[in-house]
């Protein structure tokens, strides 16, 4: 809306309220242990794709069956790019070395 605005102090809940939501997510569709940078590359994946887009996955899929994790992140984050699109592409891959290398770009 033209000249809304909010503060900083409501900005930052909205932002707390949203990642709750996409954490419970990640815990609910996810069935295997994740470490903290795993998890946090899950809901920075669900936050963008939206969780009906994890449940769906083959992402979700190939992880709760046991497969090799890094290979997961490494294969199935990339998919999630709209045809490549430059700015999922760079989201993407700071997910997988975030998830892989346990370091954020």
């Amino acid at each position: 809306m033209p000249g809304y605005t909010i503060t900083q102090p409501v900005a930052d809940q909205l932002l707390r309220d949203d990642l709750d939501r996409f954490e419970k997510a990640v815990m609910s569709n996810i069935n295997v242990a994740t470490d903290q940078c795993e998890f946090d590359a899950l809901v920075s994946f669900t936050y963008n794709c939206g969780s009906g887009a994890l449940a769906e996955s083959t992402l979700r899929r190939r992880l709760n069956s046991g497969e090799d994790k890094p290979l997961v992140f490494a294969e199935e984050l990339p998919r999630w790019t709209s045809g490549g699109m430059t700015g999922l592409v760079r989201r993407r891959a700071a997910e997988v070395k975030l998830a892989n290398e346990k370091q954020f770009p």
